[in-house]
């Protein structure tokens, strides 16, 4: 039977000296330690795990929390959060990537493997991109529609009814003139997924627009339904060419 294969992320060496040899005893094929949330995303380019034992306190420019996202963004890979003494800002930007489990510092081998056993009896049985699968992707896009998850089925929209996506922390509002989606994904990843739609544009840092939906172009802002929407100044002259291709 082939173990399951565990990555241990952590920057502090006796730590993660101490977390490999405990899960190797617990019977774990256990990779490489990584120290920072960069040789993270390159070891994750060529090598698989089934799981990613994650500390919040890297070394690098990414914490943990950044680097989970980065990884959700390209597989489905469940991670397990190591913390210590986590202010209630950072459990909720960690809780936004949908760990498997939080672990206290210091913790029990029975605890850790607990904890791996049912991350790994959860998770879903795919490394490929979220947006592969229908069933479990939070947005897939199809030619012109897109379906979002809503609770436990999957809604259609129509690319043409979307007025405008905004940035909600970790997640994406969608906004039509019927109704508001939120979604589990962030506007970078939305972007990402439009980004060869030339009427869908990242008009500031918040905000992708539908210019097909653009009723007013100001010095300052986008207007679509009355609702304003803040413009990058250096957007302008994109829309304006934008616009003549659409």
């Amino acid at each position: 039977m082939k173990k399951t294969r565990v990555l241990i992320v952590e920057d502090e060496p006796i730590i993660a000296a101490d977390l490999e040899d405990r899960l190797v005893e617990l019977g774990y094929d256990v990779a490489p330690p990584c120290d920072s949330g960069e040789a993270v995303l390159a070891f994750l380019k060529e090598e698989k795990v089934d799981l990613v034992l994650m500390d919040i306190q890297l070394a690098g420019n990414l914490d943990g929390i950044e680097t989970a996202q980065k990884i959700l963004e390209t597989q489905r890979l469940p991670i397990l959060f190591l913390t210590s003494n986590v202010d209630d800002a950072t459990f909720n930007r960690a809780k936004a990537t949908q760990p498997v489990a939080f672990l206290s510092k210091p913790f029990r081998g029975k605890d850790l493997k607990h904890a791996i056993d049912l991350a790994i009896s959860r998770a879903v049985p795919t490394t490929s991109a979220p947006a592969a699968s229908a069933e479990n992707a939070p947005a897939c896009l199809f030619n012109d529609r897109l379906f979002i998850k809503v609770k436990d089925r999957m809604i259609r929209l129509f690319l043409a009814d979307i007025l405008w996506l905004e940035a909600d922390d970790y997640y994406c509002k969608l906004v039509t003139k019927d109704k508001e989606y939120l979604i589990t994904q962030t506007l970078k990843q939305m972007g990402g997924s439009l980004s060869g739609i030339p009427e869908f544009m990242r008009v500031h840092r918040s905000f992708i627009v539908n210019l097909s939906h653009v009723e007013e172009i100001g010095d300052l802002f986008v207007s679509i339904r009355k609702k304003q929407i803040p413009l990058n100044k250096s957007s302008k002259d994109e829309i304006t060419a934008r616009l003549q291709k659409i």
